[in-house]
C-alpha cells in the first residue's frame, strides 16, 4: 500500500494506492470515523491482483485536514471536493466503491459527476440511515454522536479495543493494528482523529440530503452487499430494497450472511468475491454492448 499526501501547503488530502494501474481503478471512501486503511486494507490486499485501488482518507478523517464550515460535509459539498481529488490524480474511467457514510458519498458523486463512472459498490450504505429507521430521529442521532465523540477523548486503549472487538467476530491482530491508525496518543491515552465539529455536521448532512434524493439519478449499474445482522434492521433493509429496486435499473443486491455492518471484516473473501464477480459481469455487458452496437 503506497500512501500519497498531497498538499497546498495548509490542508493536506491523503490517499493510498494498491494494485497495477493497469487494472480496473476503484475509487474507495470510507466510513464515519474511520480511514482508508481501518476499512479497506484487508479488501485490497485481497484484490489487489485484479483492481488497481485508490483508497482516500476523507475530509477530517486519517491523515487529511477537515473542512472548515458545516456546509463543506453536505454530501454534494463532498462530491465536488472529490471530484476535485480525482481530477488531479485519474482521468480513467473508475468504479467507485463506499462503506456506510462513504457509500452515501459515493451516490452523491454519482448523481453529480457521471462521465467517468463505471459502476457504484456499495457496502451496508446508502439504503438504511436514517430514512428508513424512523426510530434514529436527527435529535437522536445527534445526541447520540455527541456522546460517543465526548466518549471518545482522551481513552485509555483497552477501553477502545473493547469497543471495535464487538464491530467483527473475526477479531485478529491485524485489526487492532487498523484501530489504532483512527486514533491520536496523549499521555498513553487516545482520541479519535475526527473532531466533534465534523462528525456532527456529517449526522446533519445525513438528514439534509438523504440517500433516496440521489437514486432517481444514478445511471450506472449498482451492487450492494448488505449485512445480515442484527436482524433488527430487517425492515429497514427490505423498505431500502425496495427503493433502489424502484429507481435503479441495473441493480444487484447480495447479502452477506452472518456479517456485521463491517461486512468486509466478517466476510472479507466473500466480499471480494462478489466484487470481483461483479466488475467482470459490466465488462462483459459492455463488451457484447460493443460488438453489437
Amino acid at each position: 500500500m503506497e500512501n500519497i499526501l498531497l498538499s497546498d501547503g495548509c490542508n493536506a488530502i491523503n490517499f493510498y494506492e494498491v494494485g497495477d494501474r493497469r487494472n480496473p481503478l476503484i475509487v474507495c471512501l470510507h466510513g464515519l470515523a474511520g480511514n482508508a486503511p481501518y476499512t479497506f486494507d484487508q479488501l485490497s490486499t485481497l484484490l489487489e491482483k485484479d483492481f488497481y485501488f485508490i483508497m482516500v482518507d476523507l475530509p477530517g478523517h486519517g491523515l487529511t485536514s477537515p473542512l472548515s464550515r458545516e456546509s463543506d460535509y453536505l454530501f454534494s459539498s463532498l462530491a465536488q471536493w472529490l471530484q476535485k481529488l480525482i481530477r488531479q490524480i485519474t482521468d480513467k474511467p473508475f468504479y467507485i466503491l463506499g462503506h456506510s457514510w462513504g457509500a452515501d458519498i459515493a451516490l452523491h458523486y454519482s448523481k453529480l459527476f457521471t462521465e467517468n463512472i463505471l459502476g457504484v459498490i456499495m457496502l451496508d450504505g446508502g439504503y438504511t440511515f436514517p430514512v428508513n429507521q424512523p426510530e434514529m430521529t436527527y435529535e437522536v442521532a445527534l445526541s447520540g454522536w455527541n456522546t460517543y465523540m465526548d466518549q471518545s477523548t482522551l481513552v485509555e486503549w483497552e477501553t477502545v479495543l473493547k469497543e471495535y472487538k464487538e464491530y467483527t467476530s473475526k477479531w485478529d491482530d491485524r485489526k487492532e493494528k487498523y484501530v489504532r491508525t483512527l486514533f491520536y496518543k496523549e499521555n498513553n491515552l487516545f482520541t479519535l482523529i475526527p473532531s466533534k465539529f465534523t462528525i456532527l455536521s456529517i449526522i446533519k448532512a445525513f438528514f439534509t440530503e438523504p440517500f433516496t434524493s440521489a437514486y432517481p439519478y444514478i445511471q450506472v449499474p449498482l451492487l450492494l452487499l448488505h449485512a445480515t445482522l442484527p436482524r433488527t434492521l430487517d425492515k429497514a433493509r427490505g423498505v431500502g430494497f425496495k427503493q433502489l429496486e424502484e429507481s435503479i435499473s441495473e441493480l444487484a443486491i447480495i447479502a452477506m450472511e452472518n456479517a456485521g455492518h463491517m461486512i468486509q471484516w466478517d466476510q472479507p473473501e466473500q466480499t471480494a468475491l462478489e466484487i470481483k464477480k461483479w466488475v467482470m459481469q459490466q465488462k462483459m455487458k459492455k463488451n457484447e454492448e460493443e460488438l453489437l452496437g
